[in-house]
């Protein structure tokens, strides 16, 4: 694998896992607000479970 295939994946890879944090804190806040009562909580949570879904692709 050349160094710029090496680049090219890294930066695919940190795109996701952004896409993917930010999709899970979107339905994390409306999530939140209606099982918890807090907005807060829910974007916690669903920030938290963006990373790890992100980082698992």
């Amino acid at each position: 694998m050349t160094e710029n295939q090496k680049n090219n994946a890294k930066k695919s890879k940190l795109n996701n896992v952004g896409l993917a944090i930010a999709m899970g804190a979107g339905i994390g806040i409306i999530f939140g607000q209606f099982v918890f009562g807090s907005v807060g909580t829910g974007l916690a949570l669903g920030a938290g479970l963006g990373v790890i879904v992100g980082s698992l692709k």
